[in-house]
């Protein structure tokens, strides 16, 4: 009996497993497919440098008779190397598929010509699709090769700097090289805007919105309140030990954290439980934990 319940539990991990990888798989091709449509529907065709080895494929492709596309395939061998080495064969797996799939699509969606001419909508609609595409593929444990290795290992020696923000360091260098090479700051000024918004959609797909509310209340009537929160609110509170100084007694003060959306009903419920607390919020930069970010999310 033991030996076939050990078996039947292998084997719901086996699909548990293969359900994690196709999910996974799924993930980076849907990323892919965002990011060529970024890059071929509106930046590319308008010149918009995308930052990155694609920004460095779009100022080539001016001089070679390459499409971008497979520009940014040739530039990616060498980072696929170190991305290997650094990452795994099962990173180099995914990220060759990705590029074989966004390379040709980018190419052959800018063969369209632009969804729109308007240097800023262009600006904002790519870096927003290629941002989350970028997003995606990170969760997946793949990149859009490129300067995205780099962030990587640069994100593996600096854990403490988002990365986004690593991205847009290394594609501000690569717009300034753009507005030189171009003599054109207008059109490194919209990039920039496009790469603005890229980051900020990367951040929010791989970390998703850190906002967070610390609430403390202080009352005398910390039991109803610690009730009602829990009940009514579904959010986990903590007792703290107090002590009024003007008054000299004992309190137990409410620590409770939340979204800001929650932070309104929890207002109506301290103020008809005991309207004479005391209700200090305070901003969390971030939350790890149940209900909120995973404790993996910025290995990313």
């Amino acid at each position: 009996m033991k030996k076939r319940k050990k078996v039947s539990d292998a084997r719901l991990r086996r699909r548990k497993a293969a359900a994690h990888a196709a999910f996974r798989v799924l993930m980076a091709l849907v990323g892919s497919l965002v990011y060529a449509v970024g890059m071929g529907f509106f930046l590319e065709p308008n010149r918009l440098s995308a930052g990155g080895v694609a920004g460095i494929a779009l100022l080539l492709s001016q001089v070679l008779p390459i499409g971008t596309g497979i520009l940014i395939l040739l530039l990616n061998i060498p980072l696929m190397v170190i991305g290997m080495w650094k990452f795994g064969a099962r990173f180099l797996g995914m990220t060759i598929g990705m590029l074989v799939i966004s390379s040709p699509l980018i190419d052959l969606f800018s063969s369209w010509g632009p969804l729109t001419e308007q240097p800023i909508l262009a600006a904002l609609a790519g870096g927003a699709l290629m941002g989350t595409g970028m997003g995606l593929l990170y969760r997946a444990g793949a990149s859009s090769g490129g300067m995205d290795i780099v962030t990587m290992l640069l994100h593996a020696r600096f854990p403490y700097i988002k990365t986004g923000i690593l991205q847009l360091s290394l594609d501000t260098v690569i717009i300034a090289v753009t507005a030189v090479a171009f003599g054109n700051l207008d059109v490194a000024l919209y990039a920039a805007i496009g790469i603005l918004v890229s980051t900020y959609l990367i951040n929010i797909v791989l970390y998703g919105s850190d906002e967070a509310r610390m609430v403390y209340i202080v009352g005398d009537k910390p039991d109803e309140l610690a009730s009602l929160l829990m009940n009514k609110q579904n959010r986990g509170v903590t007792f703290l030990q107090g002590y009024g100084a003007y008054s000299g007694k004992e309190k137990r003060v409410l620590l409770c954290v939340m979204r800001p959306k929650d932070l309104p009903y929890a207002r109506e419920l301290v103020a008809s439980c005991d309207p004479n607390a005391f209700m200090i919020v305070a901003g969390a930069s971030a939350v790890f934990g149940e209900g909120f970010k995973s404790y993996r999310a910025d290995d990313l």
